[in-house]
């Protein structure tokens, strides 16, 4: 069936990362032209190493920054290892405390791997058994193709003992457990298993019925006979990824040892000393280690000089050296693909433009197939083709501390193309008898390991299509090992320079032998390097049936939870869906890319939204989005070892990590004493001490979980009173008409002011400018969304007026619907460019005068072809957009977050008000909302706070309903982004709340000040307390609070009981009504 432009694209897997399971794949994509230098060097090594039967070369680093292809060099190297006959090894190292135990889960998952049909571990018992002169009966045995018998396995001993005295005995257990390993004998696989894992075997005599002497081997034993066994064979390479993450987070730790050595160098150290023992320890054995420049640089700073002896000179990768090197990867690239599925492009680099390549010198190869990616995402979910013309503007996505900050949003169906055939061909597949028995082998011990990989793997596939163009920050490893410690695996890049990634891996676990599912787990913790304290790594193991209740697995799983882990139960319905999926992608019929964006089935996935519901959001303890970032200084000491937490088994006595975090950097606790840092009383102790907490703890925002009668809004106010008095202007969102009042000064002083509050009372309404506006309201004091300046005053200044038309073209373009990569879109914006600058020039101002200037556009204003139907196409959008939307180019004030924050002359600090009186849906407010929290996030980018402790506030009563849990509305992605990266610019945030179960789970994890008040529902309690668990503290009986008690506390501290005082406005117990509202609206 002939496949047309559309269907290529369709069926493209253009795949931009090579992860580090891509290794294990042959690759069709090598370009010889790329790093010859490189490559030569490690064949070399590779030469030297097997003509070195007793000793191991010198290692080699390879290194060049994120995308110059280094994993796709070990792929290469890979290959060409194993063609000779060797073996090939990648340590994915994520843990420097557990350097040996990665070690070999990697030996023993690359053992795995399959060469020439057959898993390395077959071809080097296959290779062994014939070189030390096994029978042939004996030989079949031994490599699995025969039932295993214990005279066979001590025959084979016995030949290898005769061949080499030295190894055979020093080995002889690890070689009997890895002819354990290959057998078909599954119980016989746990027993090697526990063996090679250091573990203790789970029945006494369960290894003496194999001849496997007594006693257990350390990690690092098993990695030195496993070498050993192998050199009798041919060489290994042992490649050593990944370290450029932990090397970066240990030069960002600023705690220093007593003997002033800093905790940084320990894990330096300890990785340092890894590479240089695993060149000693092995035989054989090229070890190659990859990593970003900097990496070497600090290692060979920090760590002994004896490192630097084992390794030669880095040898580096460089970027795209010509227009033709860059055309041969795209060529050989595409041209795989589009041959093996029998479409003829119009030309070989189709759909980029060969003119483009003259732009590619300079850039990495993953640069270049990032660009041509992003292109094709357009173009499949747009339904439009074009081609790419250059990659002069290859960027990144815009990153906000390391994260894209362009979460996914609803691409609308492409014009004619239909969704209704997938909607009843996947409905089909979901209830065929091939997805069932998919489901049912997917829980099924014996098949676990290959039916749970793929279906995970089609659930994110289709779930990153889901999110658009943003999808292209998230990647997942290929298909894994036939005896895999992890089944799947969700990588996100955090930083392109350091190589820095956050992943969410998966691990089935459905055996019932206790040993066996504890070494799966031990293995899934350390493949995934979970660690305590570090919420970059998550693990999930998929487990329908209780842990064991034995006191090992007791032990195992609590330290697997206090390192962050989770165990989900996984439905019928959930694997049906992810079988269905699976068909689905391996059919991939046309508009199949379309359909996932559109309809997006992970949605129904249960365990992909428990795994994956908070992924658009930074994680904890990253730089900018968890804490400050440390600076490379040592500045405070503790005492004792900050050793890492680990969860190996038996997991002993497991405690979280102290932070190392400056002193002076800690977030302040509420305390009863004052500090030198700025800061504001919330209330009194039961000792009548004030409580305090320092300004600059609010950047890293508050939440408060109270219900009716709690004296929430109280505290509220009292809180946003005090930060008003120290200069800091808010804006808050008021849904319940109770805080337009906070310009109101009491009729007489009110009961619950403390000695000096009516001094404090008449200052803060002196110096206090309360705004009140009134959205959707005319009648008030509108505010809109005014995409347009007023151009009067920027005639004089060329630049300014230049600034100005391009500020405004681009928040014209979404709403126009000309933000496509399309010629018909490329004219549009063009046209409404040179409108725009011919509207100003003229002194107007207003979109209405712009969409009369568009739908009749004058003669002159563009020389292109058709520029006034293209104009009036555009006038139409922009005014179908008016009416949708009210508010955009409305009448009133632009909400400009400059505006709503900057006092007017004479006064200290502005409290904006946003009231809702006019938005009377929740879906309208929840779309003002995000207009708003977009340009706010816009708008204090530009002007952050510096060296003030707290540069505003925005506060957002009942947050629940912008933010819930579960449900997405139209804001929560902003809220989420704002909670996560408006720290890092002075803005703090204020979510309350009446109800903790309904608020989503980022948000008070990204809220280190929190107040717990009186709370009603029974599950809204539990809730509460679990908030406070998770901070791992603990709150009393707040279903007995009384009217402005509270619990409170700030990051690291224990929660105090606290009495809050009353505010400094007028608060009497109704709210204002509507005509209220806008009567203080209407003040001058």
């Amino acid at each position: 069936m002939a496949v047309d432009e559309h269907g290529a694209l369709e069926r493209l897997d253009f795949n931009w990362v090579s992860g580090t399971e891509d290794v294990w794949h042959p690759s069709p994509f090598h370009v010889e032209a790329l790093n010859l230098q490189t490559v030569q060097a490690v064949l070399d090594g590779v030469g030297e190493a097997t003509r070195s039967p007793d000793t191991s070369p010198i290692g080699l680093v390879v290194q060049g920054q994120r995308g110059a292809g280094k994993t796709h060099l070990l792929g290469w190297i890979r290959e060409k290892v194993q063609d000779e006959g060797g073996y090939f090894f990648l340590v994915e190292l994520l843990d420097a405390g557990i350097f040996w135990d990665s070690v070999v889960v990697a030996m023993l998952d690359g053992l795995s791997r399959e060469l020439d049909g057959e898993s390395q571990l077959k071809a080097f018992l296959r290779r062994l058994s014939s070189q030390i002169g096994v029978p042939r009966m004996v030989r079949r045995t031994v490599i699995g193709d025969a039932p295993l018998t214990t005279e066979a396995l001590d025959g084979f001993i016995d030949s290898l003992i005769s061949f080499d005295g030295h190894v055979g005995r020093e080995s002889r257990d690890v070689a009997r457990a890895l002819v354990l390993r290959a057998s078909a004998d599954r119980h016989a696989q746990d027993v090697a298993d526990t063996l090679l894992g250091s573990q203790p075997e789970e029945e006494p005599g369960e290894r003496a019925k194999w001849g496997i002497r007594r006693g257990q081997k350390s990690p690092q034993e098993v990695v030195r006979d496993l070498s050993r066994l192998l050199a009798l064979t041919g060489p290994s390479v042992v490649a050593v990824d990944q370290i450029d993450p932990l090397i970066t987070t240990a030069t960002t730790r600023t705690v220093v040892h007593l003997g002033g050595r800093r905790h940084d160098a320990l894990a330096i150290d300890q990785i340092a000393a890894g590479l240089m023992a695993l060149r000693d320890f092995t035989r054989r054995t090229l070890t190659v280690v990859s990593c970003i420049p900097a990496t070497w640089v600090i290692i060979k700073k920090e760590a002994t000089d004896t490192v630097q002896d084992r390794f030669r000179r880095p040898i580096s990768l460089h970027a795209i050296p010509d227009a033709e090197t860059g055309r041969a990867l795209v060529e050989t690239r595409l041209g795989t693909q589009f041959r093996s599925m029998g479409f003829r492009a119009p030309h070989p680099t189709w759909p980029v433009s060969p003119s483009a390549f003259a732009t590619a010198p300079g850039l990495t190869p993953r640069q270049l197939l990032k660009a041509i990616d992003a292109h094709i995402r357009v173009c499949r979910i747009r339904g439009e083709i074009t081609e790419l013309e250059s990659f002069e503007a290859v960027a990144d996505d815009e990153v906000v501390g390391g994260v894209t900050s362009r979460p996914p949003v609803r691409i609308p169906v492409p014009p004619g193309v239909a969704l209704e055939d997938l909607d009843t061909r996947f409905a089909e597949l979901r209830s065929t008898a091939q997805v069932a028995a998919d489901a049912a082998a997917a829980l099924d011990p014996a098949t676990e390991d290959t039916a749970m990989p793929a279906l995970l793997a089609a659930g994110l596939s289709a779930w990153i299509v889901e999110q658009g163009e943003t999808g292209g920050v998230y990647s997942q490893d290929a298909p894994p090992s036939a005896k895999p410690p992890l089944h799947a695996r969700l990588r996100r890049s955090l930083d392109e320079a350091t190589e820095d990634e956050e992943h969410w891996s998966f691990r089935a676990i459905a055996a019932t032998n206790a040993v066996a599912a504890l070494t799966r787990m031990r293995n899934a913790s350390v493949a995934a390097g979970l660690i305590i304290g570090d919420r970059k790594r998550r693990l999930f193991l998929l487990r329908n049936t209780e842990w064991s209740g034995g006191a090992k697995t007791r032990e195992a799983v609590a330290a697997f939870e206090r390192a962050g882990g989770r165990t989900l139960q996984v439905e019928e319905e959930d694997l049906k869906i992810l079988a269905a999926l699976r068909a689905l992608l391996k059919d991939n019929p046309p508009d199949l890319h379309a359909w996932l964006a559109a309809r997006r089935p992970t949605g129904e996935i249960k365990l992909l939204g428990d795994a994956l519901g908070d992924v658009w959001t930074v994680p904890y303890g990253m730089p900018d989005a968890g804490g400050d970032t440390a600076t490379p200084d040592p500045v405070a000491a503790t005492s004792g070892d900050s050793g890492r937490g680990r969860t190996d088994v038996p997991a002993g006595d497991l405690a979280p990590e102290t932070p190392a975090v400056p002193a002076a950097k800690r977030a302040p606790a509420v305390s009863d004493g004052s500090a030198d840092a700025p800061s504001i009383v919330i209330g009194t102790t039961a000792d009548q001490a004030p409580a305090r907490v320092d300004l600059e703890a609010l950047r890293k925002h508050t939440a408060i979980f109270a219900g009716s009668g709690s004296g929430k809004t109280v505290l509220i106010r009292r809180l946003i009173e005090e930060c008003a008095l120290q200069g800091v202007s808010a804006i808050v969102l008021d849904p319940n008409n109770d805080l337009a009042r906070l310009g109101d000064g009491w009729p007489e002083p009110p009961a619950g002011w403390r000695d000096g509050d009516a001094a404090r009372a008449q200052r803060y309404l002196a110096d206090t400018d309360v705004t009140v506006w009134t959205p959707g309201r005319v009648g008030g004091r509108p505010l809109a969304f005014q995409p347009l300046p007023d151009f009067s005053g920027l005639m004089d200044d060329a630049d300014e007026f230049k600034e100005a038309v391009g500020a405004a073209v681009a928040s014209l373009v979404p709403r126009a619907r000309l933000d496509a990569k399309t010629q018909k879109a490329h004219l549009g914006r063009a046209v409404l460019k040179e409108a725009v600058e011919y509207y100003g020039r003229h002194g107007t101002a207003g979109l209405h005068g712009l969409i009369a200037l568009l739908s009749e556009l004058p003669e002159g204003v563009s020389a292109l072809a058709n520029a006034d139907k293209i104009a009036a196409e555009v006038a139409q959008n922009l005014t179908a957009t008016m009416v949708s939307d009210p508010l955009f180019g409305g009448e009133g004030a632009a909400a400009d977050p400059g505006v709503l924050l900057t006092p007017p002359p004479g006064k200290r600090a502005r409290i904006s008000v946003i009231s809702f009186v006019g938005l009377p849906s929740d879906e309208q407010r929840q779309s003002f909302v995000n207009l708003l929290q977009l340009a706010l996030f816009s708008w204090i980018r530009r002007h952050p706070a510096g060296d003030r402790p707290l540069g505003g506030l925005f506060v957002m009563d009942e947050a629940q309903t912008f933010a819930p849990s579960g449900a997405m509305t139209a804001c929560t992605h902003s809220t989420l982004a704002l909670a996560s990266q408006a720290r890092k610019y002075g803005l703090g945030l204020v979510f309350a709340t009446q109800a903790p179960k309904g608020l989503h789970n980022r948000i008070p994890g990204n809220s280190a000040t929190q107040f717990f008040g009186l709370l009603n529902s029974p599950a809204q309690i539990e809730a509460a307390k679990e908030v406070a668990r998770s901070k791992n503290s603990t709150i009393g009986d707040v279903g007995h609070l009384g009217p402005g008690e509270f619990y409170a506390g700030v990051e690291g501290t224990a929660f105090a009981r606290i009495q809050a005082p009353m505010c400094l406005s007028h608060h009497p117990r109704s709210p204002l009504t509507t005509e209220e509202v806008i009567q203080r609206a209407r003040k001058p």
